[in-house]
């Protein structure tokens, strides 16, 4: 076993490792999410007999580290390599909290080396919700400075060096807004269960089809007619974290908080 820092040149293997460690066939979007990491941050890989069989990433905000795409192809699952590679990784990290969203299956890893439970983040399949044209949500291309400021306080962290590379189409209220990328609508940040409903019947009209949500919110998701489809549990080792989880309707990503 060898792990070492990768580079552009190693997304291709990469994403096909770690599309093998998820049982997904989403190669295009997959190698986006580490063409982001390898840009704002970093990755490692882990090699054997000179195949990568494993990936590890993560970005570093102000006081807050954000770890994703960590994954071991599965005919080398259970052999020590995840737990190696998170130690590497965590090697790297120099902010006083890091997080992540852990699957089920690296959930005791991460128990083991440090992290602490947080809350259950809900994946829903929203694309049954009423879509509406409200004139009141109104259509960009860009985030603005209050969109980042309120994205800051509800994350607990500056996080524009990362938003601001999303190619996505934002929708915004007074109160909110949400970026709607590859039919994701995410974050979703809003001030109040109004606002909300607003951008999300906006975004299904515009084609969203799903919404990564918290669980303090997964009540108020069904009752528009969403349709649960996976759940994560967000993770912290370090300090804590100061969110302000009433203004999350939704996440960005797994892969990046």
């Amino acid at each position: 076993m060898f792990i070492r820092k990768a580079s552009s040149d190693d997304i291709n293997e990469m994403s096909l490792a770690w599309a093998d460690s998820i049982n997904s066939s989403n190669l295009d979007r997959i190698r986006t999410t580490f063409t982001v990491f390898l840009k704002l941050g970093e990755c490692l890989v882990v090699e054997e007999g000179g195949e990568v069989i494993g990936t590890g990433c993560y970005i570093s905000y102000s006081h807050l580290s954000w770890i994703g795409n960590v994954g071991i192809k599965k005919s080398f699952q259970r052999k020590g390599y995840g737990r190696k590679l998170m130690v590497d990784l965590l090697g790297l990290i120099r902010t006083e909290s890091i997080r992540l969203d852990a699957t089920e299956a690296g959930y005791g890893l991460y128990k083991r080396l440090g992290f602490s439970d947080g809350y259950k983040t809900i994946a829903f399949d929203i694309s049954d919700v009423k879509g509406v044209n409200d004139d009141r949500v109104k259509i960009t291309n860009r985030l603005e400075d209050w969109m980042l400021e309120l994205d800051k306080e509800a994350f607990g962290d500056d996080r524009s060096k990362l938003l601001l590379n999303i190619k996505g189409k934002v929708i915004y209220t007074q109160g909110g807004y949400g970026v709607i990328y590859s039919n994701i609508l995410g974050p979703l940040i809003a001030e109040n269960d109004e606002v909300a409903e607003r951008l999300i019947r906006s975004g299904v009209r515009l084609g969203v089809s799903g919404v990564i949500t918290t669980e303090d919110k997964e009540y108020y998701i069904r009752k528009l007619g969403g349709k649960k489809v996976g759940e994560c549990v967000r993770m912290t080792k370090g300090k804590e974290v100061k969110e302000n989880r009433r203004l999350i309707y939704g996440i960005f990503r797994y892969a990046f908080g």
